[in-house]
């Protein structure tokens, strides 16, 4: 481009004049990550000459300058911004203003209600002083030789009757007044949340436009902001295929987001794009921090401590999904994916929790019982089954249902799509398990051998008492050695039959059968195995 024609278009955008302009295109899409939003606007523009201008007026003060981007998506160019703060005269947002008018009826109500109950209770005092005249008038009226018990009665009725009529105005008073007051709190907790949006100033972005024979191009103009975050929520809800407590059945799983921001502006019938990634993170490669080895004398004996370690499943290859997407979709952006809201909404800028749905995927599942003594005395229902959704499930809480019956609130953890899942279904309380301890025997190295045994032993008793026959999965595990010098074994004579163990990873299973009324009990036994100059530290 000639210097002369830019020259030109930065005289066209510096001669704007200087008012407080309330052009504000709307909002073509907001995408809303961990803790920002990015915001885009659009709106056509006149060319004349081969050039316009487009203005974008009474943007929020908290936007990143340094993040305004324009552009037209067409043959037309945008060649730059201005940027400029502007006054306001008066606070924009009818909003407050309501908001303050309804507050002010309230509190007149409250004080129109508040001399309505003084008055009231100088009445009911009055009375209460004409009743103590009356009982001495009675008293000197009681040693007359006839006396006039009708006019008493009249007397003491009309001080009753003046005196609980008071104190029934003063309890619906009271009630009326708890009302408001309540509304009151509410209408300021509103207000409060508004509040930040009373803006003295506010942004004006001004973009020129090289229009190259296009006469009404389409300019867009995207900031970020601070001040929105978004989580998901999800809803299980557990079918299965007949009355029994286990069994094969499916699962319909919503997926909801709940988005807040007090950006500064609201988000007005927006396209709304949901996106895991986050900005700033991951922008500069990675450098190895430096590293060095060092030892100390530690003494001569070692040690044999015991530790837990959480592991995962580790889920094989994913079967083809038994449900696609709903109604979201889906954009894949790398280590990071996006979900794109089929509708558009509305999110106030009130730092209101606003909840909507996403999707909805269904697919398989399966119930069962499971005890894991060790952690908890109670034996759960549980339901397997693997993410029915076509998009990873981000960590966040899950409300569980069965059938029609809320179940109760739990937490999953990241899911990529066709994972194994579990969710509890809560304890059935139809079944007990109790865990004991039979052994702990720790036996020294023989004439013929420097190896020791340490023998740990227990019991799981399980009851079912329940009116059918149930299969239920224990689950419990042995130690894993990392170590040449330390052997673990598993001693089967000791041991109840008819288990899976998993030797990588020491989870040992049974599935026994009880029927109803029935008790049953599991017997573990193990043996380590270490050299005789080891300590121990195992509890």
């Amino acid at each position: 481009m000639k210097t002369g024609l830019l020259l030109s278009f930065w005289s066209l955008l510096l001669a704007q004049p200087l008012r407080a302009n309330e052009n504000v295109p709307p909002i073509e899409k907001v995408t809303v990550y961990a803790d920002r939003a990015e915001v885009s606007r659009a709106t056509p523009v006149v060319c004349k000459d081969n050039q316009a201008t487009a203005v974008f007026g009474m943007l929020p003060l908290s936007l990143d300058q340094r993040t305004l981007r324009a552009e037209t998506g067409s043959k037309a160019t945008a060649i730059g911004t201005t940027v400029r703060t502007i006054n306001l005269a008066e606070d924009r947002d009818a909003r407050v203003a309501a908001v303050q008018k309804e507050l002010t009826q309230v509190q007149d109500q409250l004080r129109a209600l508040g001399e309505t109950q003084a008055g009231i209770s100088k009445r009911v005092t009055r009375v209460a002083e004409f009743g103590a005249y009356v009982q001495n008038l009675l008293h000197e009226q009681v040693r007359a030789p006839r006396p006039d018990s009708t006019q008493w009665d009249r007397a003491l009725d009309t001080m009753r009757g003046e005196r609980l009529d008071g104190l029934k105005k003063q309890g619906r008073l009271n009630i009326e007044q708890r009302k408001l007051s309540r509304q009151a709190e509410l209408l300021r907790n509103r207000l409060a949340a508004l509040q930040p949006r009373q803006r003295n100033q506010a942004i004006e972005v001004t973009v020129a436009i090289d229009c190259r024979g296009e006469a009404r191009p389409r300019v867009r103009l995207s900031y970020v902001l601070a001040g929105a975050t978004w989580h998901p929520e999800y809803d299980l809800r557990f079918l299965p295929r007949g009355k029994a407590k286990v069994g094969k059945g499916r699962v319909e799983l919503t997926v909801s987001a709940v988005v807040q921001q007090a950006t500064g502006e609201d988000w007005t019938d927006a396209k709304l794009v949901l996106s895991t990634a986050k900005p700033r993170l991951g922008s500069e490669a990675p450098y190895p921090a430096p590293m060095y080895i060092n030892g100390r004398e530690v003494g001569e004996n070692k040690t044999l401590v015991a530790k837990q370690e959480r592991r995962e499943k580790l889920a094989g290859p994913a079967k083809p999904l038994d449900a696609a997407p709903a109604s979201v979709a889906l954009e894949d952006r790398g280590q990071s994916f996006a979900l794109v809201l089929p509708r558009k909404v509305t999110v106030l800028a009130d730092g209101r929790p606003y909840w909507m749905p996403v999707d909805v995927a269904s697919g398989k599942a399966e119930a069962k019982l499971v005890a894991i003594a060790k952690l908890k005395p109670f034996v759960y229902q549980m339901v397997n089954l693997k993410n029915p959704a076509a998009y990873p499930l981000l960590a966040g809480r899950i409300h569980v249902y069965r059938g029609g019956s809320y179940i109760g609130d739990s937490h999953i953890k990241y899911r990529a799509p066709g994972e194994p899942m579990e969710i509890s279904l809560g304890i059935d309380e139809e079944f007990s398990v109790e865990r004991q301890e039979l052994n702990k025997t720790n036996r020294s190295a023989s004439f013929l051998s420097s190896t020791k045994h340490l023998e740990r032993a227990f019991r799981i008793t399980l009851a079912n008492r329940s009116t059918r026959r149930q299969k239920i999965e224990i689950r419990e595990n042995i130690p894993v050695s990392k170590t040449e010098d330390v052997k673990v074994e598993l001693v089967k004579k000791k041991t109840a039959p008819h288990y899976q163990l998993d030797t990588h990873r020491g989870f040992i299973t049974w599935t026994p059968y009880l029927d109803s009324g029935q008790e049953k009990s599991i017997d573990l036994t193990y043996t380590i195995h270490l050299p005789e100059d080891w300590k121990v530290q195992v509890r």
